[in-house]
């Protein structure tokens, strides 16, 4: 790959990195989403009336964020491996940030199904089963991230492709997506012990893809410097 066209992805990875986070901050303060499960599914149900155009809406917005962390990933691991052709952590990175998107689009699919259910005149304790499969893959997803994390993270540092705050931030992130994603066994709203380190996990990814995307878009040529070669110095 030439430097223009690498700088070009490059610059595609980073608006497509900040497009998602201001989707999914405008997803989550603008449109509503379905009641918690500690409401009664009578509840749940006229919400899902109520709100029709405004889920639908939600789930193609997470669909549209699903997307864009595809194309943010492929441009990181891109990053990577111009800069060490032989580091293969790239690999890891495309895989996490593909199994993300794959269960991100699922999730959303699963929102519009819930909603066309109720639709059609599903009423009951039936609609339960239609209900939990959003909220449990909206847990589960941080294990694909976590991945993704783990291998930017680690890649980013043997090619020195990014500064050394961000490659401690991917890494402490991956560890805290992975532990907390444990939280599914926990309490249904609030996952227990586990659910501490799976919010810090997805702060510590979003204060990550917006320093990343920085990077990305003022595309520096250059190696950013180890901790060894940093401490050598």
């Amino acid at each position: 790959m030439d430097v223009t066209s690498g700088h070009t992805l490059d610059r595609l990875g980073a608006v497509a990195g900040l497009a998602a986070v201001a989707l999914l901050v405008s997803l989550m303060a603008v449109l509503p989403a379905l009641p918690g499960p500690d409401r009664p599914i009578a509840e749940i149900t006229q919400s899902a009336i109520d709100d029709r155009s405004s889920l639908l809406l939600g789930s193609y917005l997470g669909a549209l964020i699903a997307g864009a962390l595809l194309v943010f990933g492929a441009a990181v691991a891109s990053s990577i491996r111009r800069r060490d052709p032989d580091n293969g952590w790239w690999i890891v990175a495309v895989a996490g940030m593909t199994g993300t998107a794959a269960v991100g689009i699922v999730s959303s699919a699963l929102v519009v199904a819930f909603v066309r259910a109720v639709e059609h005149g599903a009423r009951g304790d039936a609609l339960w089963i239609g209900y939990s499969g959003d909220h449990a893959l909206g847990t589960l997803i941080a294990i694909p991230l976590g991945i993704f994390l783990l291998g930017a993270g680690l890649g980013a540092r043997a090619a020195r492709a990014l500064p050394r705050w961000l490659m401690w931030i991917a890494l402490a992130g991956a560890a805290a997506l992975l532990l907390g994603a444990g939280s599914i066994t926990g309490d249904e709203l609030e996952g227990g012990p586990l659910g501490i380190p799976l919010v810090l996990g997805y702060l510590a990814l979003l204060v990550w893809i917006v320093g990343t995307s920085l990077v990305l878009w003022r595309g520096r040529g250059e190696s950013f410097p180890t901790m060894e070669v940093a401490t050598a110095r």
